[in-house]
């Protein structure tokens, strides 16, 4: 067992719509029945993560151990704070809340009882490396880490789409927010247009006319379930690439229900798949861009993607 005395809680209040607030609760009500110390740190507004991370990783002694309660938006805030700190290689701990949770499926952590996953993750001897991966925005000369995936067009305006969605808050205090998602799909079929973009692989240049979903994934989830790429593994040291060129009427139909049911979209003529150590994506027009469910904009993307490991305080089993 780790000799840890003290908990630096990363927390976002929102995450989950409030799901959050009764997860932290019921963390505190255990460590305060333990008389584990431990501080928290409440994320006020967009980017406070990246913040708070990076003070506490300065600062944090042996004995310490940062965890994030929030969702997969506040564990990339975490993890890029932890990324620009003095100790880059700062383990993290994390307790799902959020209303996606794509990065604890990913790497195959059941849902359970939050109390039940911290008692796992304080038993565990050592940090466990999972895979990240390193996206450097070439115009911009810009580094940023990611957990899950970074999307261009459909997903990304899907990603759009949901944020902005009124039925977002609702569904999800329902417990059903995949389906804001889902909704928001049905949206994006009628409006996304094709685009054409390049991607550098080995040496290579590939280029599509008239690209519709562009994903570089770490696992094989995004949009809170929906399998992108099912031979994505986050313990492979590979990044995936999925490319599905614009399709329309009843092909586009049965591609999409491959891609919500048995994941047999990948076999599809029209898509285009690729795992690797690294590969670029030059993206030649304006579109929206999301990076583990959190919106990047609507512009022209040059990204070199790299696959990295990190450490985990998570008890999950590497393949």
């Amino acid at each position: 067992m780790a000799k840890i005395k003290k908990l630096e809680i990363l927390f976002n209040q929102r995450a989950g719509n409030g799901q959050s607030n009764h997860t932290c609760q019921k963390i505190q009500k255990f460590l305060d029945e333990n008389q584990i110390s431990y501080q928290i740190h409440k994320t006020q507004t967009d980017g406070d993560g990246v913040r708070i991370a990076r003070e506490l990783a300065d600062q944090l002694s042996n004995d310490q151990m940062i965890l994030v309660i929030g969702g997969d938006g506040t564990l990339n805030q975490a993890l890029n704070g932890v990324k620009i700190s003095q100790y880059p290689q700062t383990p993290l701990a994390y307790i799902p809340s959020g209303s996606g949770n794509d990065f604890s499926r990913g790497v195959k952590i059941k849902h359970q009882d939050p109390v039940i996953l911290l008692q796992k993750i304080l038993a565990m001897s050592a940090p466990v490396e999972i895979d990240v991966a390193k996206a450097t925005d070439l115009k911009k000369n810009q580094i940023k880490y990611f957990v899950n995936n970074i999307g261009m067009g459909f997903d990304a305006s899907a990603v759009y789409y949901t944020n902005h969605s009124k039925r977002k808050n609702i569904l999800n205090s329902l417990k059903l927010g995949t389906l804001a998602y889902v909704s928001s799909l049905v949206k994006v079929i009628r409006l996304q247009k094709g685009f054409p973009i390049d991607v550098l692989v080995n040496g290579e240049t590939k280029h599509f006319d008239n690209a519709y979903i562009v994903t570089a994934t770490n696992h094989p989830y995004f949009g809170g379930g929906v399998a992108i790429d099912p031979k994505a593994d986050p313990f492979d040291h590979k990044l995936d690439l999925v490319v599905v060129n614009k399709i329309t009427g009843s092909t586009f139909v049965k591609l999409f229900m491959k891609l919500l049911t048995n994941g047999s979209h990948l076999d599809d003529p029209n898509v285009w798949h690729t795992q690797q150590t690294q590969f670029t994506i030059y993206d030649h027009h304006p579109e929206q861009g999301q990076m583990d469910g959190e919106e990047l904009g609507e512009h022209a993307f040059e990204i070199q993607f790299e696959s990295k490991t990190h450490a985990f305080w998570l008890p999950v089993t590497r393949k």
